[in-house]
C-alpha cells in the first residue's frame, strides 16, 4: 500500500485504480489533461484507460482489507464529479513512490513502442501532494518546480539528448495537491520547494530506471534503426573470395557482439548518434550538412578509427569499400553514422578473416 505525506488521507488502490482522497479536500492544480487550473476536490484519481470513467459515473467504491493489509476497492465508496482524474494510456505500467520531508510523488507510467511507425512513447503520470496548506501562488511556484524537476530527471537518464525521443509528445499528466488554502512560513516554503524538487527527479530515475534506462549501446543503435543483425547483413553483402557460409556469418555476428564490448567502439558509436541528432536538428548555427557535403570528411575519420581500432591498418583499407558500396543498413543513414557502421563491419570483417 501506498504512503503519502497527508496523513488524514485516505489511499485505496486495486490493479486498474488509484484513489487518495481527503474528508476535508484537496487544493489541486494540474496539467490540462486533468482539467487544468486551480481546483477544490475530495479524490484525485490514476486509473487505467480499460476502467470505467469515474467521474460522473454513478459506481460506488470502498476500502476493504484482505488478508495482506493492502487497501482494496470494492463498490460502495462514491466517485463523483469532485475529483481530477489522471488516465494511464494502456494497463502496462510501473509505478514508484518517494518520499522526501512532506512532500510525497507517486508516478506511473511506461516506455511503449505500439504504434504504427513504430515510435518510442514515453507516458508518464506525476502525482505530487505536500502536506502544507498554500496559497494559490505558492502552489503555482510548486507546480513549475514539479515540471522543472522532471525535465531534470529525464536528463539525468540521458532521454533529454535523445535521438528518436521527443519529451514534448509525452501525454503526460501532471496533479499537484496541497491540503488547502493558507500561508506556508518561509523556512518552511524553501525547504518544501526543496523536498519537492528531489523528490520527483528522483522518481522520474527511478521510474525510467525500472522502464530500462539507462540503455546499452545495443538499445542506441536501436533508436536508429540498427540492429546487430542488420550489420550482419551489410557486412555478408560484401563477402568475396570464398563461399558465403553460415559459419563465415555467425563468425561475423560474434564478432560484431564482441567489437561492441569495446569501449572506444562505443564511444565512436555514442558520439556519432549524438552528432547526428545535432546536425538533423540543425542545432548548429550555419552547418547543414543535409546533402553529405564532400568537405565533410571527419566522419570518414570516424569510420577509419573505428575500423582501425578492431582490426588494425588492414581494416582501414576494407573500410573504404563498405563506405563506398554502402551496403544493407548503412546505405539508410546520415551522414555520420553510415561512416562509423561502415567501420565496424569493415572491422569485424577483417578480424575474421585475420587467421
Amino acid at each position: 500500500m501506498k504512503k503519502i505525506c497527508i496523513k488524514d488521507a485516505q489511499v485505496l488502490e486495486d490493479h486498474e485504480k488509484l484513489i487518495i482522497q481527503r474528508e476535508e479536500g484537496f487544493l489541486a492544480v494540474g496539467t490540462p489533461y486533468v482539467g487544468g487550473g486551480i481546483l477544490e476536490v475530495k479524490k484525485i484519481i490514476n486509473q487505467s484507460s480499460c476502467s470505467e470513467i469515474l467521474q460522473g459515473s454513478e459506481s460506488h467504491l470502498s476500502k476493504s482489507e484482505d488478508v495482506t493489509g493492502t487497501n482494496q476497492i470494492s463498490d460502495d465508496l462514491h466517485v463523483s464529479n469532485d475529483a481530477m482524474v489522471l488516465v494511464n494510456p494502456s494497463e502496462a505500467g510501473v509505478s514508484v513512490t518517494i518520499n522526501a520531508g512532506n512532500v510525497t510523488a507517486v508516478l506511473t507510467g511506461d516506455y511503449l513502442k505500439y504504434f504504427s511507425n513504430d515510435a518510442d512513447y514515453l507516458w508518464m503520470n506525476i502525482m505530487v501532494f505536500v502536506d502544507e496548506y498554500l496559497n494559490e501562488e505558492t502552489l503555482l511556484e510548486l507546480f513549475k518546480t514539479v515540471s522543472d524537476a522532471k525535465f531534470a530527471g529525464l536528463w539525468d537518464m540521458g532521454l533529454l539528448n535523445h535521438f528518436s525521443f521527443d519529451p514534448m509528445n509525452c501525454g503526460d499528466s501532471v496533479v499537484l495537491a496541497c491540503k488547502g488554502r493558507g500561508a506556508t512560513p518561509e523556512d518552511r516554503l524553501i525547504e518544501t520547494i526543496e523536498s519537492t524538487e528531489e523528490c520527483v527527479r528522483k522518481a522520474v530515475a527511478e521510474l525510467l530506471k525500472i522502464c530500462g534506462f539507462p540503455k546499452d549501446v545495443l538499445g542506441f543503435m536501436e533508436d536508429v534503426g540498427v540492429t546487430v543483425e542488420n550489420l550482419t547483413d551489410a557486412g555478408m553483402e560484401l563477402v568475396v573470395g570464398v563461399e558465403k557460409t553460415d559459419e563465415i556469418r555467425e563468425k561475423l555476428r560474434m564478432q560484431i557482439i564482441k567489437s561492441l564490448q569495446d569501449l572506444n567502439v562505443v564511444s565512436f558509436i555514442i558520439a556519432g548518434i549524438r552528432l547526428e541528432e545535432d546536425y538533423e536538428k540543425h542545432r548548429v548555427r550555419g552547418v547543414n550538412v543535409d546533402d553529405d557535403p564532400a568537405y565533410l570528411y571527419s566522419d570518414e575519420v570516424f569510420g577509419m578509427s573505428v575500423a582501425n581500432q578492431i582490426a588494425g591498418t588492414k581494416a582501414i583499407f576494407n573500410f573504404k569499400r563498405y563506405d563506398e558500396a554502402k551496403p544493407g543498413i548503412i546505405s539508410h543513414l546520415g551522414p555520420v553514422l553510415d561512416d562509423i557502421f561502415a567501420g565496424l563491419v569493415a572491422g569485424c570483417m577483417s578480424k575474421i578473416f585475420e587467421d
